[in-house]
């Protein structure tokens, strides 16, 4: 039950889907052009944070993990020869609080802030009377 509850937390402060574009300034008069595509979405078991990242070849793509603090807490370095990337943090050492995942390129930065905390699960007591 506690872990379906963490689940649930974490789920709703995460959005389940985030997109990066970056600016070409080779691109003269043009909009922009996807730089990458990363996905951020917490696991089912509620101590595991999913991280997929989609880039094209020759961009470099770093991921950190930071505490409220800023402190960073894991970095992860996708090198140009990499095109999709997917990663598996594992929050389960992490003390209840708010963290944030940035993922950026140098040129762009997605950040997402997370939360983790322990909710007690609501006790039901019953009661049955027979008249």
């Amino acid at each position: 039950m506690k872990t379906i509850i963490k689940t649930l937390v974490l789920a709703l402060t995460l959005s389940s889907v985030s997109y990066v574009a970056s600016a070409n300034p080779n691109a003269g008069d043009k909009k922009t052009a996807t730089s990458y595509k990363a996905v951020i979405f917490p696991a089912a078991n509620a101590t595991t944070l999913n991280v997929i990242v989609q880039k094209q070849t020759g961009s470099r793509v770093q991921i950190v993990l930071k505490n409220a603090a800023g402190t960073v807490l894991h970095t992860e370095y996708l090198t140009k020869k990499e095109g999709t990337f997917k990663s598996k943090l594992n929050l389960s050492e992490l003390v209840n609080g708010t963290y944030r995942v940035e993922v950026t390129n140098g040129a762009d930065l997605m950040v997402k802030d997370f939360t983790i905390s322990d909710v007690a699960p609501a006790t039901v007591s019953r009661t049955i009377a027979l008249n």
